[in-house]
């Protein structure tokens, strides 16, 4: 059974009060913005910042078959110059508007405060953009081996993408992405770079027809990988909270919108279970399908730098119209 969000937000609130060491909690995502159910389940983002440095990274945390906790842990030292976060491009935005759950010392307010100043500010909005496409550029230089490689390249795309997705609001991210970077870019005006952003991922090759299939031996390839990698992207909650999302996109007729985190997680969970010598059934076929294998690598690099140089054009000439 789905939780409301009220009810959601007080179970998050008593796992951030229950830890011991946390200097503050707040929640960001879906659920901060009143939103966190989709295809009948749901997540929660809860930051827990502690005193010293945390064990883990990252934590699935269940709450029910449909429900889960995704919780990131920050030590209180990544906080101590936030006005560096402002500019950061994933950071900064999940900052911006958060909901705060526990600040006992008003640690968090204060960190918040500073980075929520002049965050709208053109040259401070152009800084995020440019640390995405930095980023997008140092993503392509680490492509690693053929096993890797598509981590990496799609990492690059979404990127890149977001470095003009945030010029009006906060970049794309989560299970939904790919319809949030469509409405993003839109928005901002440049809805070729979504064109550009589907060409990319071979969604003229995506047969709508064949996402059921796609879906089931991905959901086999996460079952079997769950059991062999500690990877938190592959938990069982992490599994529903996906296909909960493919299964709705696919339903509504939109099945390409599940591209990108299809893609991406499919590939964590091939990367977990190759060692193992476990089948990987649907996908060299899939990979053919999107002429995303290794054997159109180069061409697929080609076509993502020559996005980056449109990419570099439009945020100049957002600079230059806007002052920045």
């Amino acid at each position: 059974m789905i939780l409301a969000t009220e009810k959601l937000l007080t179970l998050a609130r008593k796992e951030a009060e229950s830890r011991h060491g946390i200097v503050s909690g707040y929640v960001i995502g879906s659920a901060a913005g009143g939103d966190p159910v989709f295809g009948g389940t749901a997540d929660v983002d809860l930051v827990l910042i502690h005193e010293y440095e945390p064990a883990l990274l990252r934590e699935i945390v269940p709450l029910s078959d449909e429900v889960h906790l995704d919780i990131t842990h920050h030590s209180k030292r990544r906080y101590e110059r936030p006005r560096e976060l402002r500019v950061d491009p994933w950071q900064g935005p999940a900052m911006c508007e958060p909901i705060f759950l526990h600040d006992p010392t008003h640690f968090f307010e204060w960190a918040q405060a500073s980075v929520r100043g002049q965050f709208h500010r053109p040259d401070n909005v152009l800084a995020r953009s440019k640390a995405f496409l930095r980023r997008a550029h140092t993503s392509m230089r680490e492509l690693e081996g053929e096993q890797r490689w598509l981590r990496g390249w799609l990492r690059a795309l979404l990127e890149t993408s977001n470095a003009v997705a945030s010029l009006e609001g906060f970049p794309a991210a989560g299970r939904r992405l790919m319809p949030q970077l469509e409405s993003k870019l839109t928005a901002v005006g440049h809805p070729e770079i979504h064109g550009r952003f589907l060409r990319l991922l071979g969604a003229e090759r995506f047969v709508q027809s064949e996402a059921e299939e796609w879906v089931t031996s991905w959901t086999s390839a996460v079952n079997a990988a769950s059991k062999l990698s500690s990877d938190p992207e592959l938990a069982a909650g992490r599994r529903d909270y996906y296909l909960g999302g493919y299964l709705s996109m696919i339903e509504d007729g939109s099945a390409v919108q599940i591209l990108w985190p299809l893609l991406s997680t499919w590939d964590r969970a091939i990367h977990a279970i190759s060692p193992s010598g476990k089948p990987q059934l649907h996908w060299p076929l899939v990979l053919d399908t999107l002429e995303l294998s290794i054997d159109h690598a180069s061409r697929r690099e080609a076509e993502l730098y020559d996005l980056m140089d449109q990419v570099e054009g439009v945020l100049e000439n957002w600079a230059e119209r806007v002052g920045a």
